[in-house]
C-alpha cells in the first residue's frame, strides 16, 4: 500500500524530465540542420543520429548508464564543437540524464564541473557574455536538479521513518497488550497464593484452636459433677479461646474482603504496614526516598506481596519486634528494603518456599531479590522502571 502511493509522485517527476531530455537532444539537432552546408548533411545526420542512439542506449542498458553518459557527453561535445549552432544545448540533456541517476554529492560536483568545462569549450568562439550566461544557466540547472534529488531523498527517508514509526507503534501496542495480560495473570496468581495462605492460616490456627476448645469443653462436662469450680474455670478459658478465635476470624474475613468499598488502592504499602503492625503487635516504620513516580499495578502487587512475606518471616523466624520498610526510587529502578531487629541467622540461609516465591515474583518483571546481614537482617526487592535498561540508578 505504501509502495504504490509513494511511487506515483516519483513517476510524475521523472516523466517531464525524460521528455525535456529528449527535446534538448533532438530539437537542437533538427534546428541546426539549417546552418549546415549541403555537403555536410550526411556526416551531420549520421553524428546526430548516433547521438540520439546513445541517448536511447542509456535508457535500454541502465546498468551501464554511467559509461553511456560519459560517452554521450564526449559525443555531444564533439558534435557541438565541429558543427556549432545550438547544438551545445544537447549537453544540458546529458546533465539532466546524469542527475536522474541520483549520484553522490562529490560525484555530482565532479561531473557538473566536467560538463561545464565541455560547455565552455564548445562556446569558445562566442562572446564572453554568452559564455557567462550559459555557464550560469548550467550551474543553475545543476543546482536545481541536485535540489530535486535531495528533496526525493528526504521524501524517501521520511516515508521510511514513517513506516518504522508505524512498526514501532504496532510493537508498542502489542507489548502493552502483553503487559496487561501479564499483569492480570500476576494478580490471579497473587490471589491464588493469598487464598492458599489464608487456608493454611485457618487450618493451622483456627482449626487447632477449635479442636482445643472442644477438648476443654468435654473436660469441663466431665469435671462439673465432681468439681464445679474447676469446670467453671475451664469454661472461662473456653470463652476466652472462642473470643480470640472470633477476632482471628474477623481478621481473616477482612483480608478476604475488597478494599474497593473504601476507594483505596488494593496493594497500598502504607496500609500494609499499618495493618501488619496492628495484627502482629510490632513496631513497623515506612519511608519513601528518591523521586516517587507512578508504578504499574503488577509492580505494586509484587512489592506488596514481597514486603508482606518479608515482614511475616521477620516475626516468625527472627522474632523481630521492630521492622523498617524503605521504598526508594532511582533513575532506572525502584527498590524496597525490609530490615528487622530480630535474631540474625547463625546457619547459612536456605531458601524456603516463601523466599523462592519472592524471587519468582520479582523475576517475572525483570527484577531481583537480595538479602544482606549486618547489624540487621534485610531483604531488598528491586524492579526496573518502564523504559530503563535495568541498571541501578543509584
Amino acid at each position: 500500500m505504501h509502495a504504490a502511493s509513494s511511487a506515483r509522485p516519483v513517476q510524475f517527476m521523472v516523466e517531464p524530465l525524460a521528455r525535456l531530455r529528449l527535446l534538448l537532444a533532438a530539437l537542437p539537432a533538427v534546428a541546426g540542420i539549417v546552418l549546415i552546408a549541403p555537403g555536410h548533411y550526411a556526416v551531420y545526420t549520421a553524428c546526430t543520429l548516433l547521438g540520439l542512439l546513445m541517448v536511447k542506449a542509456g535508457a535500454l542498458f541502465p546498468k551501464s548508464a554511467a559509461l553511456m553518459l560519459t560517452a554521450e557527453l564526449a559525443g555531444f561535445t564533439a558534435i557541438a564543437y565541429f558543427f556549432d549552432g545550438l547544438l551545445f544545448l544537447m549537453l544540458f540533456s546529458t546533465l539532466i540524464a546524469f542527475y536522474q541517476l541520483k549520484p553522490s554529492a562529490k560525484l555530482a560536483a565532479a561531473c557538473s564541473a566536467l560538463g561545464l568545462a565541455s560547455l565552455l569549450l564548445v562556446l569558445g568562439s562566442h562572446d564572453l557574455d554568452m559564455k557567462a550566461a550559459f555557464g550560469l544557466l548550467w550551474l543553475a540547472t545543476a543546482v536545481i536538479l541536485n535540489s530535486r534529488n535531495e528533496l526525493e531523498r528526504k521524501k524517501d527517508l521520511t516515508a521510511h521513518l514513517y513506516e518504522k514509526l508505524e512498526d514501532s507503534h504496532e510493537q508498542l501496542q502489542a507489548a502493552r497488550s502483553r503487559m496487561q495480560t501479564y499483569g492480570l495473570q500476576i494478580e490471579q496468581y497473587a490471589q491464588s497464593e493469598e487464598r492458599n495462605r489464608i487456608a493454611r492460616d485457618i487450618h493451622d490456627d483456627l482449626g487447632h484452636r477449635l479442636i482445643r476448645v472442644k477438648m476443654m469443653a468435654e473436660a469441663a462436662l466431665h469435671l462439673h459433677p465432681a468439681d464445679p469450680d474447676r469446670a467453671g474455670a475451664i469454661l472461662a478459658q473456653v470463652r476466652d479461646q472462642l473470643q480470640e478465635g472470633m477476632e482471628r476470624m474477623r481478621h481473616t474475613v477482612r483480608k478476604l474482603s475488597s478494599f474497593d468499598e473504601h476507594r483505596e488502592r488494593k496493594y497500598a504499602l502504607d496500609r500494609l504496614v499499618a495493618e501488619s503492625a496492628d495484627a502482629l503487635g510490632i513496631e513497623i516504620s515506612f519511608s519513601v526516598g528518591g523521586y516517587p513516580r507512578p508504578m504499574y499495578p503488577s509492580m505494586e502487587l509484587v512489592l506488596f506481596k514481597n514486603v508482606q512475606e518479608a515482614i511475616t518471616n521477620a516475626v516468625r523466624h527472627g522474632m523481630a519486634t521492630a521492622v523498617e520498610v524503605t521504598l526508594a526510587f532511582y533513575a532506572n529502578d525502584v527498590s524496597i528494603t525490609v530490615a528487622n531487629n530480630g535474631a540474625l541467622p547463625v546457619k547459612p540461609i536456605a531458601a524456603g518456599l516463601g523466599f523462592l516465591g519472592m524471587k519468582e515474583r520479582a523475576a517475572m518483571l525483570g527484577g531481583k531479590v537480595e538479602w544482606a546481614q549486618d547489624e540487621q537482617f534485610a531483604v531488598t526487592t528491586t524492579l526496573p522502571l518502564l523504559g530503563s535498561n535495568g541498571t541501578n540508578g543509584s
